[in-house]
């Protein structure tokens, strides 16, 4: 498959200038940060690619995990892959995963009122 043919499904230049615009910083800002002229990093946030290197400065700079937000959008999207070839509905795994949840937390709540019990018990 042609590299340029893949497309990332969120665009990672709109994230970074969202989470500026959000801390009410300027591209300059960030600019300034990482070292490099303002009209620079501009050009390179209208353009189609970032280079890791340049993300991850960014990344320091305003403390954010671009790179997380990548990979938690890969696994969402692994995982609703997953579903379609085994047929079910990414609801239904969503709903099962909230079910075991809650399964989850009883059985913690259930271990520690056992817990509680043993200890008065002993005592």
């Amino acid at each position: 498959m042609n590299p340029k043919s893949e497309k990332i499904p969120f665009s990672i230049h709109r994230m970074i200038r969202q989470n500026l615009s959000k801390r009410n910083l300027t591209v300059s800002w960030l600019a300034m940060k990482i070292n490099i002229r303002p009209i620079s990093l501009h050009q390179q946030l209208n353009r189609s690619t970032l280079q890791v290197n340049r993300l991850w400065s960014i990344c320091q700079a305003l403390e954010l995990n671009i790179f997380q937000e990548i990979a938690n959008r890969l696994e969402r999207e692994n995982q609703s892959q997953k579903a379609v070839e085994k047929g079910m509905e990414l609801s239904q795994i969503d709903a099962e995963v909230d079910g075991l949840k809650k399964r989850i937390e009883l059985l913690e709540n259930e271990n520690k009122t056992l817990k509680e019990v043993i200890s008065l018990l002993k005592g």
